[in-house]
């Protein structure tokens, strides 16, 4: 029974999140699609919760993955989303993407303006390299927003 809530909840978070993510490509990496691999790591946060609150966000989607496995599916996704970006910071090494920050276009949320973020990140330097997709909205600034990922990459 306790499992069956847990579940439950999930699929809650997940769909309120996937709500804010309306129309993005790398929707299709979130929702528990690779949870069964043990080198992977998603979180989906939203609504009322303090770290939200004391962040100025709305919304939290991050995945985390073996480069070597996740970065060919998940370049194409945040790339075709940066495409419709209105701000961006890319950058490549070895023909790999390495980094890339996009402000997405922003949404309106109860009649408040909320921006919108993307970040991908390959760490090469870990044994295992992995690569980070980290998605969040909210009222924050580019410049929070870049501190906000700043402190969550530690």
């Amino acid at each position: 029974m306790r499992r069956i809530i847990l579940m439950t909840l999930t699929m809650i978070v997940a769909t309120l999140a996937a709500a804010a993510q309306s129309g993005l490509q790398i929707n299709q990496i979130f929702g528990g699609k690779y949870v069964s691999d043990p080198s992977v790591t998603e979180t989906i946060m939203s609504g009322e919760q303090r770290f939200l609150r004391a962040n100025y966000l709305s919304n939290l989607a991050t995945f985390k993955g073996e480069a070597k496995t996740y970065a060919p599916i998940i370049q194409p996704l945040v790339l075709a989303d940066g495409a419709q970006a209105i701000g961006r910071n890319v950058r490549y090494k070895d023909g790999k993407l390495q980094y890339a920050f996009f402000m997405l276009k922003p949404v309106t949320v109860d009649g408040r303006k909320h921006n919108r973020y993307l970040y991908y990140i390959y760490n090469a330097k870990p044994a295992s390299p992995t690569v980070m997709v980290i998605y969040f909205d909210g009222v924050l600034s580019k410049a929070q927003a870049e501190s906000f990922v700043k402190k969550l990459s530690k």
